[in-house]
């Protein structure tokens, strides 16, 4: 497979993956996630799952070309202004992903995959992507990072995560991927 990161190609490369080639979008957050975990949270988890699908990905033959755009940082959170948040209002995040999208389709990309990591983001990004089927001729999609499973994580048994704010979901996952932090 061939990776790459946008900021790192010439407009010219950008243009050669955009015929064949994945645009991977990740969107997060900054907002509080009570006391223990760091604003960004949202973001680096989103980053961290997209890195390691594609070192995952990376192992299939043959494996698409994908590039990995930078992290949308800002989400839709409102809810969690009362304690600190950086948040775009439903419209303007909307808009921006509009925008996000539709430049990317000018730029050569036919296949668009938005990756999610705050629940505030989720119908907003839903509803971007829907958009952008409806006016453009592209194979586009949409997930939170939570939902791609199998449901089985080995066991045997259909198992059901619901990661909610901040709590052994979120912590665990920041323990494994950023352990400082």
């Amino acid at each position: 497979m061939s990776q790459s990161r946008l900021t790192e190609l010439t407009w010219r490369e950008v243009r050669r993956a955009g015929e064949n080639g994945i645009a991977l979008l990740p969107i997060g957050s900054q907002e509080q996630h009570a006391a223990h975990l760091p604003m960004g949270t949202d973001t680096l988890l989103v980053e961290a799952v997209v890195d390691r699908a594609l070192a995952l990905l990376d192992r299939e033959t043959p494996a698409p070309e994908v590039v990995r755009l930078p992290a949308l940082p800002f989400g839709h959170s409102p809810h969690h202004l009362f304690a600190a948040a950086v948040s775009l209002s439903a419209q303007t995040l909307g808009a921006v992903l509009d925008d996000i999208l539709d430049s990317l389709v000018t730029s050569g990309y036919r296949r668009i995959m938005v990756v999610n990591g705050h629940g505030g983001n989720d119908e907003i990004m839903r509803l971007a992507v829907k958009r952008l089927a409806l006016r453009a001729e592209v194979t586009v999609a949409a997930c939170s990072y939570w939902t791609v499973t199998d449901g089985d994580h080995g066991t045997g048994r259909e198992a059901e995560v619901t990661p909610g704010h901040a709590g052994w979901f979120e912590t665990s996952l920041m323990l494994a991927a950023h352990p400082g932090l």
